[in-house]
């Protein structure tokens, strides 16, 4: 495939994060211990919920040393669907993804090309290995909620909660070899997740998403700003990203539908 029409796939996404190195992820500084649950349950407490989500996204994505400039939208059906619509140039949509549980589509019109395939070469190009519900946690902010949450350790991190898991895993089945190395950093008055950092020990690549400020919407804290990275031995790529007019459980339509015209996109 194109180095284009990975830029397109990793842009359109937005799956975003921001690494430092591995070894951070294992030993952070930490000082005094705190209580596991307590701090889970204010984890879990603080996050956004919500049926719908929707906002103007505006961003840069910088890859192999090269900088693309964005803006679009992203919409959400919780649990169902992921919306995004790229339009760098005056408005012009570039392209439209759609990601379900099940399946990945998207539209290139600079090309008049589509794809409909799976989360998996997402993965495989990226490196990474998240599914429908772990991408959809990253974009809002929150962790993941069909994972485990045994294993965890909490302490304090200078002026943030920090929880440290050495082997996450899901906790449905049929996707238990799935694990990896978590550190998660919480705001220590809203416990809002300021950082989520992953590193998968197998592949040696990690996968950090850092939510620099917040909006308070409908009494909820939202991620405004984001920045985020995939990390590998071999590459990096790096995502600087913006929510602007975000609205909850206002209902917006989801329309996905391949022109008669386009052609599969293809290596």
């Amino acid at each position: 495939m194109s180095k284009i029409k990975i830029i397109l796939l990793f842009v359109s996404l937005a799956t975003m994060y921001a690494c430092g190195p591995i070894r951070d992820v294992v030993t952070p500084p930490v000082t005094e211990e705190v209580s596991v649950s307590r701090t889970l349950t204010a984890l879990r407490e603080g996050e956004s919920d919500f049926d719908f989500f929707s906002a103007r996204i505006s961003g840069v994505a910088n890859i192999d040393n090269s900088s693309y400039n964005f803006s679009g939208n992203i919409r959400i059906k919780r649990d169902s669907a992921i919306y995004v619509s790229i339009s760098p140039f005056l408005g012009i949509e570039m392209a439209r993804v759609l990601v379900t549980p099940d399946e990945v589509k998207m539209l290139n019109r600079m090309e008049g090309t589509y794809f409909e395939g799976d989360m998996g070469l997402i993965n495989n190009m990226l490196n990474t290995y998240l599914d429908y519900y772990m991408l959809q946690s990253l974009l809002v902010g929150n962790d993941f909620s069909h994972f485990s949450s045994d294993n965890f350790r909490a302490s304090y991190d200078r002026d943030r909660l920090l929880l440290q898991n050495p082997e996450r895993r899901p906790g449905r089945s049929g996707t238990s070899g799935i694990y990896f190395q978590q550190n998660i950093w919480l705001d220590s008055e809203s416990f809002r997740i300021t950082e989520n950092l992953l590193y998968d020990p197998v592949s040696r690549s990690s996968i950090r998403a850092r939510y620099e400020s917040f909006d308070q919407i409908t009494g909820q804290y939202i991620p405004r700003d984001i920045s985020l990275t995939f990390t590998d031995p071999a590459s990096r790529a790096v995502l600087s990203l913006r929510y602007t007019r975000t609205s909850l459980n206002e209902p917006v339509p989801i329309l996905f539908s391949v022109p008669e015209r386009y052609k599969p996109l293809t290596d």
